[in-house]
């Protein structure tokens, strides 16, 4: 049986997992479109993707910390 504390936990859970995976797909593009003749736009924007990435896994960190009022 569930409590109402565990949906917290599990919308934090897909916010990391949101984030995380943000993150992966940022660097491996960025990696994948670096060098002498590659996209520098798509680089650049991989690089901002993959930095908001860390951002939300790290906003997700905190609502999956985080308590409901009531308990």
């Amino acid at each position: 049986m569930t409590t109402p504390g565990d949906v917290h936990k599990k919308r934090g859970a897909n916010t990391i997992k949101t984030g995380v995976a943000m993150l992966v797909f940022g660097v491996a593009i960025a990696l994948a479109t670096a060098g002498e003749n590659g996209n520098h736009f798509l680089s650049s924007f991989a690089s901002v993707v993959a930095l908001a990435g860390f951002i939300v896994a790290i906003v997700g960190v905190g609502k999956w910390r985080e308590r409901p009022a009531g308990n």
